[in-house]
């Protein structure tokens, strides 16, 4: 579904360049679950605008479904860390989530109705689309910037850092309703996280990055079965290992990273 070949990323700077990623390559499978690690500051995040054609690589490509990605793919929806920013005040919820929807040709009103309602309630937010996103929790707003993403009915579901702003009880909630949505919806999903709990909880595969410039250290396959809890997942002997393996890689790759 989607394929990364040689990916490289720079920054000419006035004292010199700044090189951020080199030759990063990896694929992830339709209906796969791949979360993205890495020390802070090498790149998680530019990666991902990459990925979603929001930001083109200085060398290298990446590729959906074989067409190589130049700007935002109509196939592909995004959700941001910071809720609060990436939602519209003044709009409602139901106007908010049908953003998307609005120049897709031959859809009519009621139709979009449906699909807002349908999205909504794949979040768990049945009656709430009168309201405004500050009338809201933050858990609630972030289940309504995932709403929208839901929205565009896209094949690709990017997530960056996007329970990095909730405590925790809640980020636990939309853990678990990412894994939801994925399995009814049948989506391809790619996680940007710090969290290395989260990364092992929701992957079928973590991918590693070094530190900078980064590359791809390991691609750590999770066989922990499915569906998953919060408390009997996090319990498994496997689970244990695999968390500190990939703390492990994290912390060596942070001692070797440049400036």
């Amino acid at each position: 579904m989607l394929k990364v070949e040689g990916i490289g990323r720079h920054f000419d700077l006035v004292g010199g360049r700044l090189e951020v990623m080199r030759d990063v390559s990896f694929e992830v499978r339709a209906g796969e679950l791949v979360t993205i690690v890495g020390p802070s500051g090498v790149g998680k995040t530019t990666l991902l605008r990459m990925l979603s054609g929001l930001s083109a690589p200085s060398t290298g490509r990446a590729l959906l479904a074989g067409r190589e990605i130049v700007g935002p793919p109509p196939q592909m929806a995004v959700v941001f860390q910071d809720y609060s920013r990436s939602l519209m005040p003044w709009l409602t919820v139901g106007g908010n989530v049908a953003l998307p929807l609005i120049n897709r040709a031959g859809c009519s009103r009621a139709e979009k109705e449906r699909i807002v309602e349908r999205a909504l309630a794949e979040v768990g937010l049945e009656g709430v689309a009168k309201r405004h996103p500050w009338q809201l929790s933050g858990g609630m707003q972030q289940r309504v910037a995932i709403a929208r993403a839901l929205a565009y009915q896209p094949q690709v579901l990017l997530m960056d850092e996007p329970f990095a702003s909730v405590d925790a009880q809640t980020r636990s909630d939309l853990e678990d309703l990412t894994l939801a949505v994925r399995r009814d919806l049948d989506l391809t999903v790619v996680v940007v996280t710090h969290d290395i709990d989260e990364a092992v909880y929701l992957a079928d595969r973590v991918i590693v990055l070094s530190g900078r410039p980064a590359t791809v250290t390991e691609e750590v396959e999770v066989g922990l079965p499915r569906p998953r809890d919060q408390v009997t997942t996090k319990s498994l002997e496997e689970y244990a290992r695999l968390r500190s393996h990939v703390l492990g890689l994290i912390r060596r790759a942070r001692a070797t990273s440049t400036a």
